[in-house]
């Protein structure tokens, strides 16, 4: 399990950059790469996700909770099922490239904004909502307890 999120400063529109694998021995059960709003602005980050994954071609997508769907872009990557080594590759560029133009262009609109922390803890209380998170940690070996305070402190603190 890896999951990969990127937050702007509060002070910036941008979207929040997301990356999750889940994986057994032998697949990638879901593959989840977004930029989820944080504005209701179309913020140019955003445009240029939607023109980099309008190229990609997904075999097997996944339909996405209600908790997911009121955070992820429309144009959110999601793969389940990828066994073939040609699709992994796709995927693994794609979130290179994905995290390496965040972080190259996130600052651009630093202080553009007044305070996004409500659009951004709105996206924590709604991911803390997946109830997969904790129990792939839990089979992992993790305590319940440690699993609890790492997902709402650590993996999605939320702005006081």
């Amino acid at each position: 399990m890896m999951h990969c999120c990127v937050f702007p400063h509060t002070h910036n529109p941008a979207p929040i950059f997301g990356f999750d694998v889940i994986a057994g021995k032998n697949k990638i059960t879901g593959c989840f790469y977004d930029y989820s709003p944080t504005s209701d602005d179309v913020h140019p980050m955003t445009e240029w996700f939607q023109h980099e994954v309008s190229k990609m071609a997904w075999h097997k997508p996944r339909a996405l909770p209600e908790w997911a769907q009121r955070i992820f872009s429309p144009s959110m990557v999601a793969a389940g099922n990828v066994q073939d080594e040609e699709e992994l590759d796709q995927i693994m560029a794609m979130a290179r490239t994905g995290v390496d133009h965040y972080l190259a262009t996130v600052g651009e609109t630093n202080h553009t904004a007044t305070d996004t922390s409500d659009r951004q803890n709105y996206y924590a209380q709604n991911q803390k909502q997946n109830p997969h998170t904790p129990k792939v940690m839990v089979s992992l070996g993790l305590s319940e307890d440690d699993v609890r305070v790492f997902i709402q402190e650590c993996l999605f603190p939320e702005i006081a």
